[in-house]
């Protein structure tokens, strides 16, 4: 069984490593969603870019073309990827040792399950208050905060009071809002404002998911060294260097942008509010990304117990199945940039292999190599998934409640999780794979409402525009 991990390991990485090097040869591509948005005049709100999918990467019509790269530009990308990159390795620097430090204090099961509750509560409707103080207040400021949170969240970890552990996971919570919104939001304002082309928007959430696949790894070392060492609290202790680091960088280097800093946080919620009733086809992109997160979230519960059975619970080699999924992820971002798409429409294709991933538990639940290999096509899927769907967010929600919106599509996705928190310990394996499988399919047909709906929202502003 073994073999089967560590041959996967080589296997996989051998195939990354194809790809980038084809992704090299073929130069830097276009992305037809910003492209078409951008000529709409659209692209900070509601603009046509790829409402099919269709384009993703690609100049539409004709298969590759090459973007012309300004001035400056790698200087932007390298100092957001690094910032970036930075929050990415604390929070999984983190994030395998939770629940275990809380075991080792004593805490029951049901505890915990509160103390998991507490952070996703919190990120569910403090986050969202977050995101719209990031619109009004700076994007760089709420960078800040978010290092400020993350850092005395790690700190409460020392203590074994609950009080003061749910005090953190609180703080966790919100910076876990701040962390999937702020520094997007913050990236996509800048590009526009250099005026970079819409393109290499792509590039960059591109190589920001396969970054994040590198520093899962590189993290997982840090924190099993760190945990081995010194004991269960080190990695949260540890976290508080590169939070230093990333404050410093923030502070020195990046302007402060914001959505619109003229009104209060109440109205940038109610203007997310009316642009989400105005344009309902941007409630079915915020469904379809919740739907699969909130599939890839129970997931990440999951995998282990669905793999495992009695005789291997303890001998499974966690770590480099680990590892496997991160290179994966990185498989899949790198196919973002490689697979026409003018031809393959890459949200139907990962949509489509999510669910055909989930559904291979209750089809195959004793075959446990089929299901190691279903889940190793998901998370190739979810590497597509975060570069499709950040281009899509950059081209479609509007700037001005950019943040506070991205956190609006957090709701569902943290109402999913504290739901299938309560309930998971009550349902057979089989039966939450089966509910992952339903959460694909929803987000696979609101991603298709999505695409319908933002073509005709977009031709009717086109025509009030510029006449029929």
């Amino acid at each position: 069984m073994g073999g089967l991990y560590w041959g996967s390991f080589v296997v996989a990485s051998g195939v990354w490593g194809g790809l980038q090097w084809s992704g090299r040869k073929e130069g830097v591509t276009g992305s037809s969603i910003a492209d078409e948005a951008e000529e709409t005049g659209t692209g900070t709100g509601t603009g046509t870019g790829m409402a099919t999918g269709i384009g993703m990467g690609k100049d539409k019509g004709n298969g590759m073309a090459e973007v012309e790269v300004p001035a400056g530009f790698a200087a932007f990308q390298r100092n957001y990827l690094v910032v970036y990159l930075l929050a990415m390795f604390v929070d999984w620097l983190k994030g395998p040792y939770v629940y275990v430090l809380y075991e080792s204090y004593g805490f029951s099961k049901g505890d915990i399950a509160l103390l998991f509750i507490g952070g996703f509560g919190a990120s569910m409707v403090a986050g969202t208050v977050a995101g719209a103080l990031a619109d009004s207040l700076g994007r760089k400021k709420m960078a800040l905060v978010f290092a400020a949170c993350y850092a005395v969240a790690g700190l409460t970890k020392v203590s074994a009071s609950f009080s003061v552990l749910m005090i953190g996971r609180i703080l966790s919570g919100v910076a876990t809002s701040l962390l999937f919104s702020v520094f997007e939001a913050w990236m996509v304002c800048e590009h526009n404002a250099r005026g970079y082309p819409p393109a290499l928007l792509s590039q960059t959430f591109s190589r920001a998911t396969t970054g994040n696949g590198l520093v899962a790894v590189a993290a997982g070392l840090v924190a099993m060294a760190a945990a081995s060492t010194f004991g269960y609290v080190a990695p949260f202790v540890l976290a508080l260097v590169p939070l230093a680091v990333l404050a410093g960088i923030v502070s020195r280097t990046w302007n402060e942008n914001y959505g619109d800093a003229t009104i209060e946080v109440s109205e940038s919620l109610r203007r997310a509010v009316g642009v989400l009733a105005a344009a309902p086809h941007l409630v079915c992109l915020g469904l379809a990304q919740a739907l699969f997160e909130g599939g890839m979230y129970t997931f990440v519960f999951m995998w282990s117990p669905a793999l495992a059975t009695e005789e291997t619970r303890d001998v499974l080699p966690y770590g480099v199945i680990f590892a496997v999924y991160m290179v994966c992820i990185m498989i899949g971002s790198a196919l973002f940039n490689v697979v026409d798409a003018s031809t393959l429409p890459l949200p139907l294709l990962l949509h489509g292999a999510a669910i055909g991933s989930m559904l291979s538990v209750p089809a195959f639940f004793d075959a446990k190599p089929l299901v190691y290999l279903a889940f190793c096509g998901f998370e190739v899927a979810c590497g597509m998934f975060f570069p499709t769907y950040g281009t899509l967010r950059s081209a479609h929600i509007p700037e001005a409640t950019r943040s506070t919106m991205m956190n609006l599509f957090r709701i569902p996705l943290n109402a999913f999780v504290l739901i299938v928190l309560i309930k998971v310990k009550h349902m057979p394996v089989t039966t939450v794979f089966w509910i992952c499988a339903l959460a694909h399919l929803g987000a696979l047909a609101c991603y298709i409402v999505f695409a319908s709906r933002a073509t005709v929202y977009a031709r009717a502003r086109h025509a009030e525009k510029h006449g029929p």
